[in-house]
């Protein structure tokens, strides 16, 4: 926190004044519209983007929380306030019990907080563990808040609407700030107003998916926009030069059209042809060689040192495998002086690097325990989503949910809580889909129905 020392004691008072003036005024108006908080939690990440400088930094700076992620964690916390207040106000109103995969997750994330006692870098485990917290906190006020296919429709229009804004925004920052988009680290990769590369490349794999879904429900207008979004978010991907995302967003496409389509001659045909399609233009680009997916490297499908990585980790969790160093060490592992690399950012010891795998993030973290509670608490929405009837919402949902999870064996992409946009969107879709089945029944139930409602009744979701 030491840029705070550079301002007066009185201009801090003052400051203190007006933010908590606006904090007591969002969390009233939350109270009575969630959706304030919703769009609050979606917009967080861009608290820390917009302190980004594209800039080379020495290792220690790069180590160095700005004011960005001051801001942020301030975003999620006063979300989890609201979401604390929104549980308590509808649990005590209703009779609805909080259900056993959302108990599991309250035991993970509580259990995220005890490994600080033992953990190898207990600030970073201390400050995650209580933000992950605060997004639980969020996510329980949304389950309950989520109790009709109304609020359903508000939830992935906010998202929507932030996705195409957030889409605008950077196609008018590469043309009119090429300095700030482009990594200064790699020049021939785009950014964006991002904080990374990969993470433009995770924000593209994460609007197709919406974009697809809002598609058919616009005129002929809206869906010409649509397609220009399209278009322009494939572009940009392409110039993040983000490989693991550009995969996943493929595997997405694929998905999408098997969840969509009846199983059928015609069917079989139209996603044959799109496979086709789509691997041969997979191939033209990769032999193109766009300077975007060069690396160091001659192969253009190399994992760029994250073999190196899971080696290293596997070999970690194979001496603590019950519970782990401590949840959201990171690179702090690396301090070991078996890997301690210090003039490499990536294995000099540091909390804030990646591992490059989330389930191994979580396996580094808290053990093969904290990694079997967190996939049971996660398989159950899942698997309630997927025994639905094909409709829009199932599709989407599906979608992004297994996006993530493929983009997780290459980035930690979901192991993170509200730290990084993929985990945040992840999390918060989850939900949804353990809230779908009772969203879609024409009977609004808090018991699962025994078959999916579009089989039972023969109503038509997709719309």
């Amino acid at each position: 926190m030491g840029f705070i020392e550079n301002y007066d004691i009185s201009v801090l008072i003052l400051l203190t004044f007006i933010v908590s003036l606006v904090a007591i005024s969002i969390i009233f108006c939350s109270i009575k519209r969630y959706e304030i908080a919703i769009a609050m939690i979606l917009l967080s990440p861009w608290a820390h983007w917009f302190f980004i400088s594209n800039v080379q930094e020495s290792v220690e700076e790069s180590m160095t929380a700005g004011p960005g992620t001051y801001v942020r964690i301030s975003m999620v916390a006063l979300a989890g306030v609201i979401g604390l207040f929104q549980f308590l106000k509808l649990k005590t109103s209703g009779h609805r019990e909080v259900p056993l995969y959302l108990l599991l997750f309250g035991v993970f994330v509580l259990f995220a907080l005890l490994s600080t006692v033992y953990s190898i870098d207990k600030r970073y485990t201390f400050v995650r563990s209580t933000e992950f917290i605060f997004f639980f906190c969020f996510l329980l006020g949304f389950h309950y808040w989520l109790k009709d296919k109304t609020r359903l429709d508000k939830t992935l229009n906010i998202y929507f609407m932030i996705m195409t804004c957030g889409i605008v925004i950077n196609i008018i920052a590469l043309l009119l700030f090429p300095q700030q988009v482009w990594w200064w680290r790699v020049p021939e990769r785009c950014k964006g107003l991002l904080d990374h590369p990969n993470t433009l490349g995770a924000f593209c794999m994460l609007s197709y998916p919406v974009l697809m879904w809002k598609y058919p429900r616009l005129n002929s207008a809206g869906k010409v926009l649509i397609l220009f979004l399209f278009c322009t978010v494939l572009f940009i991907h392409i110039l993040s030069g983000s490989r693991a995302s550009l995969a996943a967003s493929v595997f997405g496409f694929f998905l999408w059209l098997l969840i969509q389509n009846k199983v059928g001659l015609n069917s079989f045909a139209k996603i044959l042809s799109f496979v086709l399609i789509i691997s041969f233009s997979i191939v033209l680009l990769l032999q193109s060689k766009p300077r975007s997916f060069r690396r160091e490297v001659s192969d253009i499908t190399d994992l760029t040192g994250r073999a190196e990585f899971w080696r290293g980790c596997i070999q970690l969790v194979k001496e603590k495998p019950i519970l782990g160093y401590g949840y959201g060490v990171g690179g702090k592992i690396w301090n070991d002086p078996r890997f301690y690399r210090s003039e490499q950012f990536l294995w000099a010891g540091s909390a804030q690097s990646s591992l490059h795998n989330g389930y191994l993030s979580i396996a580094i973290g808290m053990g093969f325990t904290g990694l079997l509670v967190w996939l049971s608490f996660m398989l159950v929405p899942i698997w309630r989503v997927m025994c639905l009837s094909p409709c829009g919402y199932k599709t989407l949902i599906v979608v992004i949910l297994f996006q993530g999870l493929l983009l997780n064996f290459f980035e930690t992409s979901i192991a993170s809580g509200s730290q990084i946009i993929t985990s945040l969107v992840f999390w918060l879709f989850l939900i949804i889909a353990g809230r779908l089945p009772f969203l879609l029944s024409p009977i609004q139930t808090d018991e699962i129905p025994a078959v999916s409602p579009a089989r039972t009744t023969g109503i038509n979701y997709a719309t």
